[in-house]
């Protein structure tokens, strides 16, 4: 986990530099309108679907209903809560310091706030990464199945931010690497 934790921090901070050196924004426009030229209704309503997975009130009510069971109440809620107000936190804050704009052209869904890192992204990184590595410490037969699940709905709901012209690649990936920086360092801690 220390490793994890250490390989996603310095993914962050690359992909902050590269966002603020610019360097990759000719590439990501390009990427989001090969996108845009292949949207489809069903897809559209399945990225819609999984944006909305990711906002707060859904993420909540997860987290909620971890504490509502007896079984996840001590063993999974407190973490999986902990790095949900972590990373909910972090990303405001950095969204507020680094003040990037988001895509201007052919926004499916309006946003108001900035654009790095994508708060979706990181939150589903972080709660969901976290509920699969305290699963997969405790059950460690679990562990493959709960990281290919973490995976696939964080990739789902971030690629869903760039498909519906809300991010930037850059904004999505920086989110996933710090929902998983936050989300290792909360299951560490918690194991120790």
């Amino acid at each position: 986990m220390v490793f994890l934790t250490l390989i996603s921090t310095l993914g962050f901070v690359i992909f902050l530099i590269l966002i603020q050196l610019g360097i990759l924004q000719q590439k990501e426009e390009a990427f989001a309108s090969s996108l845009i030229k292949n949207r489809t209704p069903a897809l559209t309503r399945m990225m819609l679907f999984f944006t909305n997975l990711g906002k707060a009130a859904p993420t909540i009510t997860i987290g909620l209903l971890l504490f509502a069971f007896p079984d996840t109440r001590e063993s999974i809620a407190p973490q999986t809560a902990t790095s949900i107000f972590v990373v909910s936190g972090l990303a405001y804050l950095i969204k507020r310091l680094v003040r990037r704009d988001r895509p201007i052209n052919h926004r499916l869904v309006e946003e108001k706030d900035h654009g790095f890192p994508s708060a979706h992204a990181a939150t589903s990184a972080a709660m969901y990464g976290t509920i699969a590595m305290t699963i997969g410490s405790l059950l460690p037969q679990a562990v493959l199945p709960m990281a290919i699940f973490a995976c696939l709905i964080a990739f789902l709901i971030g690629f869903s931010r760039v498909y519906l012209g809300i991010h930037f690649l850059t904004d999505v990936l920086g989110g996933w690497f710090l929902g998983t920086a936050v989300a290792s360092l909360v299951t560490l801690l918690f194991m120790t």
